[in-house]
C-alpha cells in the first residue's frame, strides 16, 4: 500500500508491504527498510528497525498519527496515496473497496444509502495483527456491501461498493 506522510511542511511517499513477518518499507528514492513491529499482551508494542529497537505508544484519528518513540512525541498526517479500489478498467471498479489482504472484517463505518467523501473511512480490516482503516476511493453512495462483521475475508474480496455522485 502506498501512503504519504506529511510532517512540518514535507510530503513523503512510502510503500508498505508485508514481507517475512512484518513489513518492508520503499521510499520514492527505492532505498528498502524492513521493520518489525511485536504487540505485547498488554498492548504496548516494541518496534525492531535497522536503527534499533524503538518501544511504540501510537494513535490514530482519521489521517493524523501521534506516536512517542523512545521519549520522542511525533506527530503526522497520513493519507494513502493510492486510495483501496482506485485503479480499476471500469467505473464499478473505481468504486469498489477491496479487502488489502485475507484477514477478518472487524468493522463497517457506513451502511447502504451512506454518501461518502473520497478519503473518508468506510470499514476497519485486521491483518497480520495489525488493524488496516479503509477509505473511499471517490465521492460517492454505498449501493452494496460485502460480509458482515466480524467475518473472515479473502484478498481482494468486496468489502464495499460506491456508486459515483
Amino acid at each position: 500500500m502506498k501512503y504519504r506522510f506529511e510532517r512540518e511542511g514535507k510530503s513523503f511517499d512510502i510503500d508498505v508491504v508485508p514481507s517475512g513477518g512484518g513489513f518492508l518499507l520503499r521510499t520514492a528514492d527505492g532505498e528498502s527498510q524492513h521493520v518489525r513491529v511485536e504487540t505485547r499482551a498488554d498492548g504496548s508494542q516494541r518496534a525492531f528497525t535497522p536503527w534499533g529497537e524503538l518501544e511504540l505508544v501510537s494513535a490514530r484519528r482519521g489521517s493524523e498519527v501521534w506516536a512517542h518513540v523512545d521519549g520522542r512525541r511525533l506527530a503526522a498526517r497520513v493519507e494513502r496515496a493510492r486510495p483501496a479500489g482506485v485503479g480499476g478498467a471500469s467505473v464499478g471498479a473505481a468504486g469498489a473497496v477491496l479487502a488489502p489482504m485475507a484477514g477478518k472484517l472487524l468493522r463497517l463505518d457506513v451502511g447502504l444509502g451512506d454518501q461518502v467523501k473520497a478519503g473518508q473511512a468506510v470499514a476497519v480490516v485486521e491483518a497480520m495483527k495489525m488493524e488496516n482503516e479503509l477509505v473511499a476511493p471517490l465521492d460517492g453512495v454505498v449501493v452494496e456491501l460485502g460480509p458482515a462483521p466480524p467475518a473472515a475475508l479473502d484478498k481482494g474480496a468486496l468489502i464495499v461498493r460506491l456508486e459515483p455522485r
